[in-house]
């Protein structure tokens, strides 16, 4: 057990830091703690330590693989190797050494104890890093950084980096988030900051992203049904709105679970197949028998009128149902505004894979070879954009 203790105060303005607030609770003095660590073999001269998940999911960023996969050029011109701590069912980001869930407290503060830098997120483990004086980064969002920060080591060896809080927002001071604060912080940012730990002038080579959709760490495959190749995937949305095919639709239900998406009735033969997950029917105006037997066949769907001054007619011709507004003309007018950029010159990275016969493409956008801006902009909250052009 460790008794913390304090000689000066070392936060700046009117916040003091926990560890002084406990100290002034108690009437102790703050001291260094005594830390035991144990002997892990990580076999690499240099590297970085990333820890990117912490006990409470609101302070674990989303975007940890992106900062990486920017720093990675970085990394190897200093001969650099990554190391990932953590516990087992924390995200891989894919480093060079993995050891989530193969050490203890001590082995783990052994690691952090040897590395040349750390990265990470508001945890225990930055606070070792701190202790040992790591060049190090790390991120929070729910309190202020002032009083929960490294409270060891030497300020000059650490990037503190606190989310956006536009306005003169506070902190949440919770537990839970909806959306969590921390994404505010962009991949490029974190990546810049951590940078200058390293080389100053790195910054430069970093791509500036221009926008990360709210859905880009949702997985999801749209196949549009034109032609089949027997494939097996989770989280397919057969697009029959985009083209309708039932003889495809019946043959790819033979090998996967589907979302289906169409702007017209299918037939109930089809509809009785176990491995429809949900129907979205979009279309002007609703085909009430349709509608019937997705109810009959206990089917979940989500009805949704393309078009707004119909409306209220099919809401009084479905009036026992839900009925929403949904218009991609609609969904690409904001999303232009949205963006507010050129999409010229652009690179995107999409959740939303799209599956045209046995040829996948990055996104819609790319399956229709980018001759067309709709395509980008009904997607946009799937995308990751960026550009390489500072």
């Amino acid at each position: 057990m460790c008794i913390f203790t304090t000689k000066k105060n070392k936060t700046k303005g009117n916040i003091l830091h926990l560890i002084e607030r406990y100290a002034l609770s108690t009437g102790l003095k703050i001291d260094l703690p005594s830390i035991t660590d144990l002997f892990y073999p990580i076999v690499a001269d240099k590297y970085v330590v990333f820890h990117t998940s912490s006990k409470d999911n609101l302070r674990d960023y989303d975007y940890w693989e992106e900062v990486k996969e920017m720093l990675q050029p970085l990394f190897n011109k200093y001969n650099l190797k990554t190391v990932q701590i953590g516990l087992e069912k924390d995200p891989a980001i894919n480093c060079n050494i993995d050891v989530r869930g193969k050490t203890s407290i001590n082995q783990m503060a052994n690691v952090v104890r040897n590395c040349s830098y750390f990265i990470g997120v508001d945890s225990f483990p930055a606070h070792l890093a701190g202790f040992y004086d790591r060049k190090m980064l790390a991120i929070y969002s729910n309190s202020y950084s002032a009083s929960v920060r490294p409270y060891w080591g030497s300020r000059d060896n650490q990037k503190i980096v606190e989310t956006h809080r536009p306005n003169g927002e506070k902190p949440s001071f919770s537990f839970n988030e909806k959306p969590k604060t921390i994404n505010r912080l962009k991949p490029d940012e974190i990546a810049s900051d951590f940078s200058e730990l390293i080389e100053k002038d790195f910054e430069s080579e970093i791509p500036n992203v221009l926008f990360v959709g709210e859905f880009f760490k949702k997985d999801c495959i749209d196949f549009i049904p034109s032609s089949f190749s027997p494939f097996k995937l989770e989280n397919v949305n057969v697009r029959m709105d985009l083209h309708f095919n039932e003889k495809v639709l019946s043959e790819c239900l033979q090998y996967n679970d589907c979302e289906i998406t169409t702007n017209k009735p299918i037939s109930k033969e089809i509809l009785k197949s176990k491995k429809i997950r949900h129907v979205n029917y979009l279309t002007e105006s609703f085909e009430t028998g349709f509608v019937d037997d997705l109810v009959e066949l206990g089917l979940p769907n989500t009805l949704m009128c393309s078009k707004k001054e119909n409306l209220p007619r099919e809401r009084a011709k479905l009036f026992d149902h839900n009925i929403h507004f949904f218009s991609e003309d609609n969904l690409y007018e904001k999303n232009k505004k949205k963006f507010g950029k050129s999409i010229e010159g652009i690179k995107i990275r999409s959740a939303k894979k799209v599956l045209i016969g046995d040829k996948v493409f990055e996104s819609r956008f790319d399956a229709f070879n980018r001759e067309n801006e709709y395509d980008f902009y009904v997607d946009l909250e799937w995308l990751f954009v960026y550009d390489v052009g500072q």
